[in-house]
């Protein structure tokens, strides 16, 4: 089923028209949640200001890949710096030969090349794939600017991706979409039981997000700006700086500490960044 149209009406509620194998019908709803992805059509309908800037628009694309040959299949892999400019290339092993194998990108800070040629480029470079195939493409908008401006309004709210309810530093929003989606949901029903739809009362849901998950997206947000500032050199030399150190136990200051040996530049920025 597709959304086609939003109408708003005298009392306030929203109606969607869809349409369905050729039929087209209207759904009337007291409270419309937008949950359609980046670039929210929903969002746009009801002039809500939820736009992600290019520069925060990562361009995401994925083999699945079979005849692959991990060195481990039960663990995950991650290649950054100039191999996805702006993001990382990615090797999730699924099983037997299989893999998924993707990257994203931050065109602005990719040149002239597109997501598909670095993954191209990757693939053809990464020493687990030189004899596997691809047998399905997947690609897609990945909006990592922070929470969007307008999240709700009167009778409406977004959520996932339509809300830029993703964290920035990794591109990953199924945990952060999921909270937003409950959170949503939670304030719907209070909404209808309360006979209440106004954009005051559920301004609660977005007091609820930024309590979730805004200090983090912040957070996440500084983490990019100082990764961004590195090349592959840096980022080796970082690897190195950690070989032996049991993550599991690895507090801040041992991070700052490994971080700053490696850039000592990079102290000021780091400061911020855990503070």
């Amino acid at each position: 089923t597709q959304a086609k149209g939003l109408k708003k009406e005298e009392d306030g509620s929203y109606t969607v028209t869809c349409e369905c194998m050729g039929e087209v019908y209207d759904i009337n709803a007291k409270i419309l949640i937008g949950a359609d992805g980046p670039e929210s059509h929903v969002a746009k309908w009801a002039g809500l200001k939820a736009i992600t800037k290019p520069k925060h628009m990562e361009s995401g694309i994925q083999f699945e890949m079979c005849n692959a040959k991990m060195e481990r299949n039960d663990v995950l892999e991650f290649y950054f710096g100039s191999v996805a400019p702006g993001g990382y290339f990615w090797l999730f092993p699924k099983g037997d030969d299989i893999v998924n194998a993707g990257l994203a990108i931050i065109p602005e800070m990719a040149g002239d090349k597109s997501a598909y040629e670095y993954l191209v480029d990757a693939v053809n470079n990464c020493y687990a794939l030189k004899d596997a195939q691809p047998v399905e493409l997947n690609v897609g908008g990945d909006p990592v600017g922070g929470l969007v401006k307008e999240m709700y309004n009167d009778n409406i709210m977004l959520c996932g991706d339509a809300a830029s309810q993703v964290n920035p530093l990794t591109g990953g929003g199924i945990t952060s979409g999921i909270t937003g989606g409950k959170l949503a949901g939670q304030i719907a029903a209070e909404a209808i039981a309360a006979g209440d739809c106004s954009k005051e009362f559920l301004k609660k849901y977005a007091e609820l997000v930024d309590e979730a998950m805004g200090h983090d997206m912040d957070k996440y947000s500084k983490a990019c700006d100082y990764l961004w500032t590195l090349d592959d050199d840096d980022l080796n030399s970082i690897a190195h700086a950690f070989r032996g150190i049991e993550f599991t136990t690895l507090g801040t200051t041992e991070l700052v500490k490994a971080l700053i040996k490696v850039q000592p530049k990079a102290a000021l920025k780091l400061r911020k960044l855990f503070l």
